[in-house]
């Protein structure tokens, strides 16, 4: 089945039915016969009354001849008024005797035909398409007198309804070739139409949603994003955004759907970039800063208390000069393995830049005390060392500050003296290591 409307039209984003071409009402047609009828109105009065007429009026008698015409049918066919009476009237129709007798037939039988679509002949042959209605005029006994008919020109409705259906073609090529999805939601977010994008991007039927309430409720200039189901069952996608329009002369929704899948992946993967070291997998300073503010937050709100451990890898140069950039970058992704052993899971871990690193742990009590942390580390650090083959040693110095709800902190000034607590360790290690060469 195909979804689109055959009555759908579109101009400036507006969705709207056909109208329908203006019509001669019955009451125009009844006061000119009433007006004919009369006996009361001298000749000249009745022509000046004819003549008022918007409508191309024409008299015929009872054999078909034209008796009176107003001005407006002389202009619609190009005569002059006074060359028409006399006139028979197959002269001035398209299909001629034919559509004359059978039209006079009908009236007299009928006593009138309203808005028949038609055409006259005009002086120079040429089509002039009209909307007709006739009435007949009866004598004081009921007996035939005559017909009266007027015609209304419908030729600029008719170029406005090509139009329309040109524009109606266009907008539903448009629409059910696009690869966006296009919904149109009535009174109540009914879907009131929907094309074979929208069907696809939603993963339901054309029966499971048309005249049934949409699934998310819009506003117009909503922009969100919604999930989808992709071919092959996978979670996808899509921005929907709905905007005002006019549907069968109703105010609607017209909300278009596109898939953004991809570029919701590309964007996570960019924000995961921005947050993340590319070599080691950690957080990087801007990522572990956006996390670590949020920790202190929920510190000022616990009775917890969060450790910062600032490390560095000793010894970064010589390996970087001695063995070459390789294997430095494979010491810091040593590192970064050995902190995510020690640590736990819900930690921040982070590569501040070169050789330093960073950790902030949030601890409840006696929970992963200090010590035991150092204590992963040192184990930890020992098993990576102890693998065959080995081109280099890791040794790692450490400092740490604990924070509590009490103390008034800033994470910068944090880090600088966590810094100094490993700058103190590295000397302390160095002068260890000297004292033990001396003896």
């Amino acid at each position: 089945m195909n979804p689109a409307n055959p009555n759908i039209q579109v101009s400036s984003m507006n969705v709207f039915p056909q109208e329908p071409i203006a019509q001669i009402s019955s009451e125009q047609l009844d006061r000119i016969v009433r007006t004919l009828a009369t006996s009361m109105v001298e000749r000249d009065s009745l022509q000046e009354i004819l003549d008022a007429m918007v409508n191309a009026v024409l008299v015929i008698s009872r054999d078909a001849k034209i008796l009176r015409v107003n001005q407006a049918a002389g202009d619609l066919l190009g005569y002059a008024r006074q060359r028409l009476p006399g006139m028979a009237v197959e002269r001035i129709l398209v299909e001629g005797k034919l559509l004359s007798e059978s039209c006079m037939t009908e009236v007299a039988h009928q006593g009138a035909i309203r808005n028949l679509e038609t055409w006259l002949l005009g002086v120079s042959g040429q089509k002039i398409p009209v909307l007709i209605s006739v009435s007949a005029l009866r004598a004081p006994n009921g007996n035939l007198d005559g017909y009266v008919c007027a015609a209304l020109d419908i030729s600029e409705h008719l170029r406005l309804r090509e139009a329309l259906r040109s524009s109606m073609e266009n907008f539903q090529a448009i629409v059910e070739k696009s690869v966006d999805g296009i919904l149109i939601l009535s009174e109540g977010n009914r879907v009131a139409y929907l094309n074979r994008s929208a069907i696809i991007l939603l993963g339901r039927s054309e029966d499971e949603m048309l005249g049934l309430p949409f699934g998310f409720p819009m506003v117009s200039g909503d922009v969100t994003e919604v999930d989808i189901i992709q071919k092959g069952g996978d979670v996808g996608v899509a921005e929907m955004r709905a905007v005002e329009t006019q549907w069968r002369g109703k105010n609607a929704l017209l909300v278009a759907l596109r898939d953004v899948t991809e570029n919701v992946r590309l964007r996570d993967q960019l924000r995961q970039l921005s947050m993340e070291d590319e070599l080691t997998g950690l957080n990087n300073r801007r990522g572990f800063f956006l996390l670590a503010e949020q920790e202190l937050r929920i510190l000022e709100r616990s009775n917890a208390k969060l450790v910062l451990f600032f490390i560095d890898l000793d010894g970064m140069k010589p390996i970087n000069d001695l063995l070459g950039h390789k294997f430095g970058d494979q010491a810091l992704v040593e590192t970064s393995a050995i902190l995510r052993r020690a640590f736990r899971k819900s930690d921040i871990l982070a590569r501040l830049g070169g050789d330093e690193f960073l950790a902030l742990t949030f601890q409840l009590g006696d929970d992963s005390p200090v010590s035991n942390i150092l204590m992963r580390l040192d184990r930890e650090t020992a098993h990576n060392n102890a693998r065959p083959g080995r081109m280099f040693q890791l040794s790692l110095s450490i400092g740490l500050v604990e924070v509590s709800r009490q103390q008034t902190y800033n994470l910068e000034e944090l880090i600088l003296e966590a810094d100094a607590a490993m700058y103190r360790n590295k000397m302390e290690k160095k002068q260890a290591v000297k004292g033990a060469t001396a003896t």
